[in-house]
């Protein structure tokens, strides 16, 4: 699934403004890679590449070279169709099929690469992303490649991808919104099936059924479903214990729509009823969710609404008995309080410190680990920040 062609093209457009005169940007889609003697792990792409074409394919590329007059040329490179690999594992994307998702005008063939590159080996600057994965980066057959382009300037795409991703648009919005919608609803039936000694793989396993039963890409991370102490580890993710009665279970998961991820936590009683320590501890969460809510707006800056949270956190806390050693509240809170979210989880951000601005989607999720009391509480949810404040998706 992809978002509208209109929107991959405008994706092109600014990145192509951002790019210097007389430069040459590569953009790989990746490749899969191999698991076992005759499987290879499912693929998953380089999102920046589906951030700027739809195509969520491996083997091809992307290349946008900026003239010296500012003019920008941008064709996309794919595999040429083998009909004998075809009876196994489908048909590649065609040329008239990549043209009309991304809104190219010009495809190759892969094959066409290095030639086309060597054409154009005179740039003065290459713009790579230099923290793309390995499987989603050169490969070990583009040496020559490589060569043709080593006299060029190497400037690290990166950070460009980070700020562009940063704000989202509002397709970008309503498919976040929607991944939460199912991620919510998920979390309703799990409610449903919940009881003492089912095992958290179940819980798991029903919400990856639900989500991908409702028409999604499937899950957006790897569930969490952490039961009692399991639950003051923040990724916890083996999900092997049963549940017992008289425990809270903190589950953080989400659905993918359209590429974009859901993110929510939730934290409930095993048993339907929390005991009197838990409802007073989850309460805490529960109140610091909304003061935090009311602090995300406009040119916050992150480093700031987590000392507020720390603040919040060892206030309430002491007011209710449950004091950190030194008065440092790290003991029982040990996570940032949100983070970019978008085509990944944590998606991307640039370096420094991050300033709030309209457009952006974040999460909010304080939490409270007592590993001594085997208490995990975290309250997770996505908001978009609004011209004045934020608006909780």
């Amino acid at each position: 699934m992809a978002l509208s062609q209109q929107f991959y093209i405008n994706n092109r457009k600014k990145l192509g403004e951002l790019l210097e005169n007389n430069s040459l940007t590569i953009v790989f889609s990746g490749r899969e890679i191999q698991m076992t003697e005759d499987a290879n792990y499912p693929f998953f792409g380089n999102n920046n590449f589906y951030y700027l074409t739809g195509i969520r394919e491996p083997e091809l590329v992307l290349l946008m070279i900026k003239n010296e007059k500012g003019e920008v040329i941008q064709s996309l490179f794919t595999e040429e169709a083998d009909p004998l690999k075809e009876k196994w594992v489908g048909k590649k994307i065609s040329k008239d099929q990549a043209a009309a998702i991304s809104g190219l005008e010009t495809v190759y063939y892969r094959k066409d690469l290095p030639k086309e590159v060597g054409r154009l080996a005179t740039v003065k600057t290459l713009y790579f992303d230099f923290k793309t994965p390995k499987h989603q980066s050169f490969k070990t057959e583009d040496t020559d490649f490589k060569n043709i382009i080593k006299q060029a300037e190497l400037k690290d795409l990166h950070p460009v991808m980070a700020g562009m991703r940063l704000i989202k648009t509002a397709e970008e919005i309503s498919a976040i919104t929607k991944a939460n919608h199912v991620t919510k609803a998920g979390i309703a039936e799990i409610k449903k099936i919940m009881k003492p000694e089912i095992y958290e793989y179940e819980l798991a396993a029903f919400f990856e059924y639900f989500v991908k039963k409702a028409g999604t890409e499937g899950l957006a991370f790897e569930t969490i479903v952490a039961s009692g102490k399991n639950a003051t580890v923040l990724h916890y993710v083996s999900n092997r214990c049963p549940l017992k009665s008289g425990d809270l279970v903190l589950f953080d998961l989400g659905a993918r729509v359209d590429g974009y991820c859901g993110d929510l936590s939730r934290t409930l009683a095993v048993n339907g009823e929390m005991t009197k320590q838990q409802e007073v501890l989850y309460e805490i969460v529960d109140a610091v969710q909304k003061e935090m809510f009311k602090a995300y707006k406009p040119g916050a800056v992150m480093k700031d609404l987590q000392n507020l949270t720390q603040e919040l956190f060892l206030e309430k806390c002491c007011s209710a008995g449950f004091v950190p050693a030194n008065n440092d509240i790290t003991e029982f809170y040990y996570h940032g309080i949100g983070h970019p979210l978008g085509l990944d989880t944590h998606d991307l951000r640039p370096a420094g410190d991050l300033i709030l601005a309209p457009g952006m989607v974040m999460t909010v999720e304080p939490g409270l680990y007592l590993e001594k009391l085997g208490i995990g509480i975290r309250i997770e949810d996505d908001v978009v920040i609004t011209d004045s404040g934020c608006t909780v998706l």
